[in-house]
């Protein structure tokens, strides 16, 4: 009997440490905790610049091979408070400084936005059937982060250099320890009120919690894919834009509350900006300190309100990230997004 195709069994990152070596494969790839568990593998692709030879002739002749292009897939996560794509989480935001302990086991790590991604990236591998598809080196371009099924989702865009394949497989490859712990819609609270102009403003409390039915928070950054001379595949990506930060949620219901985002999107001059945070809390993982992800959303600018036309009339807000003027009361961040996640890995996610 031959051999049966399988769907994925493993996956593997590490980050790339060395940020000279964009293209290459990191040492150590293939080992303990490195597993990583995507809902897919992703699709990735080597893509082929094909030279035609334009000169006159009734068929094609003298077709050469030119460039590789980028190679952009996509992998969805249930998200998970150990998983390792909080990895990617890190490549795309820019900082992860040193994460503190909280006892002996917990760990907070305080993830900010860099200006620019550069020299952050990692190399990724799938087991598929009797081989291994390796990107050498990938950068993040966008997450969302949403809810489904009453789990959290965690979606990456990535864009790879390269995609390789070998006879191998990926038996030393093993998930971190508790990385079977997923977050869930019903341990999320959100809360929204009025951003301050001149600072400070009343902290978001008990009094400012919303209840919507879904969410989705997008963090992007555009980048290029260029070539240059003397290269095969693209050199490292960069930003080719401003990143974006963009928080979309869905009440079950029009009420008093988000009738009020509204009126103070429709009012003229629209004066009513908004500060938030989401703060999802898992199973604890040793005495005071439990699982945690907590997004800090300094200032908010309404970009649309909808009413869709129902029975019972739903309602939905889009809001865009922006840089906050200055500290808001209980956030000390100015930048669109700060994401604060207590876990239990000890290591930077972006080292």
């Amino acid at each position: 009997m031959g051999d049966i195709e399988k769907r994925l069994n493993k996956a593997a990152i590490k980050v790339q440490s060395d940020t000279s070596k964009w293209g290459i494969v990191v040492a150590g790839l293939v080992g303990a905790d490195n597993g990583i568990l995507p809902l897919n593998p992703g699709s990735p692709k080597r893509n082929v610049q094909m030279l035609e030879d334009e000169s006159a002739s009734a068929f094609d002749v003298n077709l050469d091979v030119g460039t590789w292009g980028a190679s952009d897939f996509g992998l969805d996560f249930d998200y998970r408070w150990d998983g390792l794509e909080n990895i990617l989480l890190g490549l795309l935001m820019g900082v992860d400084t040193n994460p503190q302990v909280q006892d002996a086991l917990a760990f907070k790590h305080t993830i900010t936005m860099k200006d620019s991604a550069v020299g952050l990236f990692a190399s990724y591998a799938t087991e598929k059937f009797s081989e291994v598809h390796t990107i050498p080196t990938l950068k993040v371009l966008k997450m969302t982060l949403s809810s489904s099924g009453g789990l959290i989702k965690a979606a990456f865009n990535v864009r790879g250099s390269d995609i390789t394949s070998e006879t191998a497989t990926l038996t030393g490859v093993t998930v971190p320890a508790n990385a079977h712990f997923r977050a869930k819609f019903q341990q999320a609270v959100f809360r929204m009120n009025d951003y301050a102009v001149a600072g400070g403003g009343t902290g978001l409390g008990a009094g400012h919690v919303i209840k919507p039915k879904s969410f989705s928070l997008e963090i992007e950054r555009k980048m290029d894919a260029e070539h240059t001379s003397g290269s095969q595949q693209i050199i490292e990506p960069i930003e080719n834009d401003k990143p974006s930060v963009k928080l979309t949620m869905e009440f079950p219901r029009m009420d008093a509350v988000n009738a009020a985002y509204f009126a103070a999107w429709t009012a003229l001059p629209i004066t009513v900006d908004k500060k938030a945070d989401i703060c999802i809390t898992g199973p604890v993982i040793e005495a005071a300190h439990a699982y945690e992800l907590d997004i800090h959303l300094p200032h908010l600018i309404i970009e649309d309100v909808e009413y869709a036309d129902s029975k019972i009339i739903p309602s939905k807000i889009v809001l865009r990230g922006a840089v906050a003027d200055v500290a808001q009361t209980d956030m000390v961040d100015l930048l669109p997004a700060a994401i604060y996640l207590t876990n239990t890995r000890a290591a930077t996610l972006v080292a």
